[in-house]
């Protein structure tokens, strides 16, 4: 279906530069969402949409990317995830927390 051209020396780096440092960004997002997992309802709104719009825009990245490179169904997998993701850090942290 498709047809590969042999990449050059350049191109080999940009594309492994591309999936190191989109690994790392899907790392740190991942951090900023366990980072804040407990305190997120207590920052300012400036703060909140911050770190939202952060993973939002990585997860509809890479989802976007995927879809468009055909894969539906893996595309449609990861937009869900980034929907459970943001679900999860948004939603109010029911309990008490113990406190000194």
């Amino acid at each position: 279906m498709f047809k590969f051209k042999k990449l050059k020396k350049g191109e080999i780096i940009m594309v492994f530069g591309h999936v190191l440092f989109g690994t790392i960004a899907v790392i740190g997002v991942l951090l900023l969402e366990v980072g804040f997992y407990r305190e997120f309802n207590r920052l300012n709104m400036i703060q909140k949409l911050g770190i939202f719009l952060t993973i939002f825009g990585l997860i509809a990245t890479t989802a976007l990317g995927v879809f468009v490179a055909g894969n539906f169904l893996a595309g449609s997998v990861i937009a869900a995830i980034g929907v459970v993701l943001l679900g999860v850090l948004v939603r109010p942290v029911f309990g008490t927390e113990k406190t000194k």
